[in-house]
């Protein structure tokens, strides 16, 4: 139980997250295809909200005439007009959706080979700190937050009668439950080390194909595929927000 071990988890998931943010911005983010994938994402938003403003600007018009029928204007907006413009912004939402959803699949595939290192990772410290104290907890954990702590570290007696073998009895130490196990600090480590070193050198999708799998539900051909299913696209989408997924 040494400030060491702990070092040497935080430094192992620091390092594998940040290679394997090199290696997937090296292979998938700076590649040709991606790139192209994403200038295609961002036109066809533009274009989309070209239409839709369009469309707020005909229809405007179209209640001013509507309130004001006498009066005359150099150019008249018809219901047929925005009609039409309504049905092309369907097709490009369609569009922007099916691209975001190739967007975030690029994403998840960097995603998905991350999480194979990291699983790899876990077993490998696994190992070696199996049945070791890494840190002792500076208070008593509740039996919830005990089964994961104390995770692999056997009985509180074994280790009680470990400390009392070694005379390592850490000072402040009310009960040997204190002790963490390194579950726990994995844990820890992947929550917030991982997330700062994606942060400083991860890739982010852009704005629009951020949600990821949300964007992989959105897209025109996976809803057809849960409509084939008997599943209706917006009670799905319902059940993501309710889970805030």
């Amino acid at each position: 139980m040494t400030v060491s071990d702990i070092g040497k988890i935080v430094s192992a998931v620091a390092c594998t997250e940040f290679l394997a943010c090199i290696l997937a911005n090296r292979f998938i983010y700076k590649s040709e295809a991606y790139a192209k994938t994403v200038s295609t994402f961002k036109r066809a938003e533009a274009r989309r909200d070209k239409t839709a403003a369009s469309i707020a600007a005909k229809q405007a018009a179209r209640d001013e005439q509507l309130a004001n029928p006498g009066k005359k204007r150099a150019q008249q907006t018809s219901q047929k007009s925005i009609e039409k413009d309504a049905k092309k912004l369907q097709l490009e939402n369609e569009e922007v959706s099916a691209l975001a959803a190739e967007v975030a699949r690029r994403h998840t595939m960097g995603n998905f080979y991350s999480s194979i290192a990291f699983l790899l990772l876990f077993r490998i410290l696994s190992a070696e700190y199996s049945g070791k104290v890494v840190a002792v907890l500076p208070f008593e954990p509740f039996n919830f937050l005990k089964k994961v702590t104390f995770r692999g570290l056997g009985t509180v007696k074994g280790v009680n009668d470990l400390w009392a073998q070694s005379d390592v009895i850490p000072a402040d130490v009310s009960s040997a439950s204190q002790a963490c196990a390194f579950a726990f600090i994995y844990v820890l480590c992947s929550a917030s080390v991982k997330m700062i070193v994606n942060t400083a050198f991860g890739t982010k999708p852009p704005a629009g194909a951020d949600q990821g799998v949300g964007n992989l539900i959105d897209a025109p051909q996976n809803k057809k595929m849960m409509k084939s299913f008997g599943l209706d696209a917006g009670d799905v989408k319902e059940a993501r927000k309710a889970v805030g997924f």
